[in-house]
C-alpha cells in the first residue's frame, strides 16, 4: 500500500496493546467455544480523505495545529494482517490487496477462531523503521507505513467470513513537509532532529535538503525542539504546545536560529561567567605573579596561592616569584611616558611617577593601554602578548561586587560574594552569576545575607581544599587575602592573610588609583576605595567573554 503515512511509535503500540488485550467476548450461552478453523475472507478496502494529486501528494495544504486527511494507493500484492479484538487473538495468514487502486478488492486465508459479531482490526503496516528517515516519501512508504480498519464480522458460513461494510482504512501517522529557513534565506541541512513526547526522531537525508517529509506518530498540545546542523553549524527551534492528528498532512515553513557556540574558556581561565553589567568575563586561574630573573609573568598554581613575605625581596634580579605590584608596573614603556614602569620598582618618593601618563581621574585608554600587566605574555595564560587579558576599571569592579545577579547560596538568593577560608588560606570567594551552591557543599555556610557579607573574621564560611576543588570546577572565584606592601615592607603580622586589594586600571588622581573593593578582618567593608600608587596590591586579570 503506498501511502504517505507512518507507523505509530513503540509508546503508541503500547497503548493498543493494552486496549486490544482487555477485550474479550462474554456470553453466558453454554455453548461448546468456537474451534480454530480455516477461513476465507474478501473485502473491499478504500481510503477515506481528500482526493490525491499524482504529482504533488495531497492537494490540501494546511498548517500545523488543523489536520487534513492523508490520501494513499494500494499496490497489488500488499499484505494487511488481522488481529480478533473480541477474542485478543492474532489470526495467522494474510489478506493480499488485488490491484494498485485507491480502492482495492483484499483476498487471503486466516485461522483461528472467528464467530459473528467479532470485531477484526485489520492492520497495513511496514517495517516501523523511525531511525533512519531520510526525508522523502519513499522512504516513509516503505518503512513507516502504518493504517488500520475495524470491521464486523457479519456471518460466518462455509468458511467463508463477511463483514457488515467496507474497510475504511486510517492513516495511524501524520506526515509533515518541512521547509527549512533561518528567517531571511532556506537553510540547506544535513540532518533534523526532532524530540517530542519523549521521543526523538533523527532524519539524515542522503544529501543536504531544504525540504524534508517527516513521518510522525499524533500527539497533542506537546512541545517540540528542532535542531538542524549545517556543515558545522547547529540551527534550533523551539515550538511550545502544538498537536499533530494522525492521518494528516501538513506544510510547515520551519524558521530556525543558528546557535553562537559558547567562547572556550581561555587557557589560564577559570570554567565562571561573570556579567560586568554589559559585558561577561572569565577570570584567570590565579593572582598575577613575576619572576624578575627570567622576566616571567604567570597566574598562580592555585586561586588561593600568595607569595606572602617574599614580597619584600622586590628587586630587578631576585629570582622567586612576586605578587604584589605598584600600579601601572606593566614592564612595558611604550610610548615612553612612565617612569616607573617595572614590576620590581619600589621608589615611594614621587607617587605620580606609577602611571604617570595619567594626571586626573580616568581608566586606561588606548593611549595608555601598556600599563596594563595583561598586555604582557602569560606563560600559563596562553603565552601570548596582548591576548585579551586585562585589568578590571573601577566600574567594572562596582558591578562585580554591587550589581549582578549572583547565586543562590544555602537557599539565600543573590549572593555575589562572602568572606572565607579555604584550609587556612583566608580570602573572598566571587559566585557565578545563576550557580546554585547547597550548605553540603561547604564546611560552614552562613544561613542569611547579611552572614555572607559581615563575617569580618573569616570564620563563618569555611571549606577544605578538597571542597574548594569541586566550587572551582562550579566557577567560583577566591581572591586570597595576600596583604601589600609598601616600599620593600611587607607586614606578615597584621596584612597577609588579613588584608586583600587589588588594583583597577582607574587613576583617581596625580598620585593616587583606585583599588578594587579591598577586604580585611578589622573592617567588613568591601566598598572602593584609593590608595597612592607606589603601594604594592594584588593583581587578577580578566579576559571578556564575549
Amino acid at each position: 500500500m503506498k501511502k504517505n503515512v507512518l507507523i505509530l511509535s513503540a509508546l503508541c503500540f503500547a497503548a493498543m496493546t493494552l486496549v486490544f488485550s482487555g477485550c474479550k467476548k462474554e456470553t453466558n450461552d453454554p455453548q461448546e467455544p468456537a474451534k480454530v478453523q480455516t477461513y476465507q475472507m474478501s473485502i473491499t478496502a478504500t481510503k477515506g480523505g481528500a482526493e490525491t494529486d499524482e504529482a504533488n501528494g495531497p492537494r490540501r495544504v494546511i498548517g500545523l495545529g488543523d489536520g487534513g486527511t492523508l490520501t494513499a494507493t494500494w499496490a497489488a500484492g500488499d499484505k494487511v494482517y488481522v488481529y480478533n479484538e473480541t477474542t485478543g487473538e492474532e489470526l495467522s495468514g494474510y489478506l493480499e490487496a488485488s490491484d494498485n487502486n485507491a480502492n482495492t478488492q483484499l483476498n487471503g486465508t486466516l485461522t483461528g477462531t472467528i464467530e459473528v459479531g467479532d470485531e477484526l482490526l485489520l492492520k497495513y503496516q511496514t517495517p516501523n523503521n523511525y531511525a533512519t528517515q531520510d526525508g522523502t516519501l519513499d522512504y516513509i512508504s516503505a518503512n513507516c507505513d502504518y493504517a488500520t480498519a475495524t470491521v464486523t464480522v457479519a456471518t460466518v458460513e462455509g468458511g467463508a467470513i463477511t463483514a457488515n461494510a467496507d474497510a475504511v482504512f486510517e492513516n495511524q501517522q501524520a506526515i509533515v513537509k518541512f521547509t527549512l529557513n533561518d528567517g531571511s534565506a532556506a537553510i540547506d541541512a544535513n540532518s533534523l532532529e526532532i524530540e517530542v513526547a519523549g521521543e526523538t526522531y533523527p532524519v539524515t537525508p542522503t544529501i543536504a535538503r531544504r525540504e524534508m517529509y517527516v513521518a510522525l506518530p499524533g500527539f497533542t498540545n506537546q512541545n517540540i525542539t528542532f535542531t538542524a546542523k549545517v556543515g558545522s553549524d547547529t540551527y534550533k527551534r523551539e515550538v511550545a504546545s502544538e498537536s499533530l492528528s494522525n492521518g494528516a498532512y501538513y506544510q510547515i515553513t520551519l524558521s530556525m536560529t543558528k546557535q553562537t557556540a559558547p567562547a572556550a574558556v581561555p587557557e589560564g581561565g577559570i570554567n565562571g561567567e561573570f556579567n560586568l553589567c554589559d559585558k561577561k568575563i572569565w577570570f584567570s586561574k590565579g593572582n598575577l605573579q613575576y619572576n624578575a630573573s627570567s622576566n616571567t609573568w604567570r597566574f598562580a598554581e592555585h586561586q588561593y596561592d600568595i607569595a606572602g613575605a617574599a614580597n619584600a625581596n622586590i628587586s630587578d634580579s631576585y629570582n622567586g616569584w612576586i605578587d604584589l605590584f605598584g600600579w601601572a608596573t606593566s614592564g612595558i614603556n611604550t610610548p615612553v611616558e612612565n617612569t616607573y614602569f617595572q614590576p620590581w620598582n619600589t621608589d615611594n618618593t614621587n607617587k605620580a611617577n606609577y602611571g604617570s601618563g595619567i594626571t586626573s581621574e580616568a581608566d586606561w585608554a588606548d593611549a595608555h593601554a601598556n600599563y596594563d600587566w595583561g598586555k604582557n605574555a602569560i606563560s600559563n595564560g596562553g603565552n601570548t602578548a596582548n591576548s585579551g587579558w586585562r585589568t578590571l576599571t573601577a566600574a567594572e569592579w562596582y558591578c562585580l561586587m554591587e550589581n549582578r545577579a549572583g547565586a543562590t547560596v544555602n537557599s539565600v538568593s543573590r549572593i555575589r560574594h562572602a568572606w572565607a577560608t579555604i584550609d587556612g588560606h583566608r580570602g573572598l570567594i566571587l559566585f557565578p552569576d545563576g550557580g546554585t551552591f547547597t550548605a553540603g557543599e561547604f564546611s560552614t555556610i552562613p544561613s542569611t545575607s547579611s552572614g555572607f557579607y559581615n563575617d569580618m573574621d573569616y570564620k563563618t564560611t569555611t571549606c577544605t581544599l578538597e571542597q574548594w576543588a569541586a566550587l572551582e570546577t562550579k566557577g567560583c572565584v577566591f581572591l586570597p587575602a595576600a596583604g601589600k606592601r609598601s616600599g620593600t615592607t611587607v607586614d606578615s603580622r597584621t596584612e597577609i592573610n588579613y588584608i586583600g586589594a587589588y588594583w583597577s586600571s582607574t587613576a583617581k588622581d596625580g598620585t593616587n588609583a583606585y583599588y578594587g573593593y579591598a577586604f580585611k578582618s578589622s573592617d567588613a567593608s568591601t566598598s572602593r576605595d584609593e590608595a597612592p600608587r607606589n603601594w604594592g596590591l594584588s593583581v587578577r586579570l580578566v579576559k571578556d567573554a564575549d
